[in-house]
């Protein structure tokens, strides 16, 4: 009987945390008609991992052409709806072109500082539903693995640093005066 009373209160806990799973709106898969909150762009023309938040009062999901702008939306102190859900996809065997299927943002590990860039082609958080795969890919591809719970407002907010082009830029100068030095015999 003792021993009854005492899981008690762990099963009325644990009913709590399914009911409060149960209310969570389920994630949207994206279609033709799904845009970036930011960017406005048809998210299926981007390449890499996307982001949707469900908010409170709001009849569809914000999505996001980078896990990391979703982020970012959540460490913004100025939003006027409460956040009830934000899913992200999962890259545990899945290819940038085809991310894998949307998990809870809290339940991802994220590697963060990689060589990877997102669908807008800013670094980007590369979300994992196992610490192991995210491991991986950041022994392949720079970055640490955090929790979302480590991620911090700086991490998001930060501003991303864009690919240096100048090395590019200069090459292709260079090129084209060759070309016309060669075409003018001088």
């Amino acid at each position: 009987m003792k021993r009854s009373l005492l899981l008690l209160p762990l099963l009325i806990a644990l009913a709590g945390c399914k009911e409060e799973a149960a209310n969570l709106p389920a994630p949207v898969e994206m279609n033709a008609e799904s845009v970036g909150f930011y960017c406005q762009m048809n998210l299926l023309e981007h390449d890499g991992p996307k982001g949707q938040i469900h908010l409170d009062g709001a009849p569809a999901p914000l999505f996001f052409s980078q896990v990391r702008d979703a982020v970012a939306y959540l460490h913004m102190p100025e939003q006027s709806h409460a956040v009830k859900a934000t899913y992200v996809q999962d890259m545990t065997g899945a290819t940038w072109a085809a991310p894998g299927p949307w998990i809870e943002v809290s339940r991802a590990y994220y590697v963060i500082g990689s060589n990877a860039r997102g669908g807008m082609g800013a670094p980007e958080f590369v979300p994992f539903s196992t610490a192991e795969s995210a491991s991986d890919f950041a022994a392949t591809h720079g970055g640490t693995v955090r929790a979302f719970s480590e991620i911090t407002a700086q991490d998001a907010l930060a501003p991303a640093e864009a690919p240096s082009t100048e090395a590019s830029a200069d090459d292709d100068m260079n090129t084209r005066l060759k070309a016309l030095t060669k075409h003018y015999g001088n």
